[in-house]
């Protein structure tokens, strides 16, 4: 069962793709999740958050204009555990990296619901585990 306590946040300004990746997260268990449209919103909301996001999903593109490296800038802001950074067309980048205690993943291309799955198998392990079996016995 996913924890229901993760919060993320969304970084694309194309509104469907936003959606498309809000949709698989909340297909995976996840419903705290805040898209926004621009690298400027994300400052903006990072500025003023009092807990960190559990994740980040955020399209590269969006940062080319900012002069700010988006590996370490994910990495050593401490308002962002983990990161799915992305392009949304492939190009020849390595697919992921990984920093000390959080996970930083990049994908050649925009993300499917199995690559949102397998990031949150990984800063999920919680959401992955199977309930446990009840065991009735009668009590005389």
């Amino acid at each position: 069962m996913p924890t229901p306590s993760l919060r993320i946040l969304i970084v694309e300004s194309d509104h469907l793709q936003r959606l498309s990746i809000e949709r698989m997260l909340n297909q995976c268990g996840y419903h705290r999740v805040s898209p926004v449209s621009s690298f400027e919103e994300l400052l903006t909301i990072i500025e003023y958050t009092l807990e960190p996001f559990d994740l980040l999903v955020i399209n590269s593109a969006l940062t080319v204009d900012s002069g700010i490296r988006l590996e370490d800038f994910c990495r050593y802001c401490p308002s962002i555990r983990h990161a799915l950074i992305y392009e949304g067309v492939p190009m020849p980048l390595p697919l992921s990296e990984e920093a000390p205690g959080s996970v930083i993943r990049k994908l050649s291309g925009v993300p499917d619901t199995e690559s949102i799955k397998g990031l949150m198998r990984r800063i999920d392990p919680e959401g992955t585990t199977r309930p446990r079996r009840l065991i009735f016995s009668r009590i005389r």
